[in-house]
């Protein structure tokens, strides 16, 4: 009689526990960011930046001339240079018509790299902020901060991939 009292008391409480942590997973459900991104911004494109702000001049570019290629997969969207090799997964941050805010950290061991980039799409072309904060630590404690604003210009090279710059495929 005790184990059908305490099987039956067990599923008692057992019971709205599975609803509740049910009910939870349904909640955590929602629209990516990614899916808001305008088709626009994916493809190949040709980057200008020109310093607009930094606290150390010492090691930061006046201009640049970069290529980005933005690309998309499932919900993930990747940034990478068809020329250097170097990739990144990216978080869409924001997104409000045709402007688009994302971020991008590296972490490692005594330093952390934040950009940010806000880019507004016209057209074949974009143009916005990019943000870059580099922390460094000492024995974890942060030492020092670098920060610089680049304000960017971007054509469209190609659609939505860089095939023009791969090989093999």
């Amino acid at each position: 009689m005790k184990k059908i009292i305490t099987i039956l008391l067990l599923f008692i409480f057992a019971y709205p526990l599975q609803y509740v942590c049910a009910q939870n997973l349904v909640l955590q459900a929602g629209v990516s960011m990614s899916d808001r991104v305008p088709k626009g911004f994916f493809g190949t494109w040709k980057i200008n930046s020109t310093l607009t702000y930094t606290n150390n001049k010492e090691i930061f570019n006046t201009t640049t001339t970069d290529f980005w290629n933005l690309s998309k997969v499932n919900d993930v969207i990747t940034l990478s240079n068809p020329f250097s090799g170097a990739t990144a997964s990216v978080t869409v941050e924001d997104v409000k018509d045709n402007q688009i805010t994302f971020t991008h950290t590296t972490e490692h061991k005594n330093a952390k790299m934040t950009e940010t980039p806000t880019l507004t799409l016209n057209g074949e072309n974009f143009y916005g902020t990019d943000k870059i904060v580099i922390e460094k630590f000492k024995d974890g404690k942060k030492i020092s901060t670098d920060i610089v604003v680049y304000k960017i210009q971007a054509h469209k090279i190609s659609g939505n991939d860089a095939s023009i710059f791969m090989s093999g495929r």
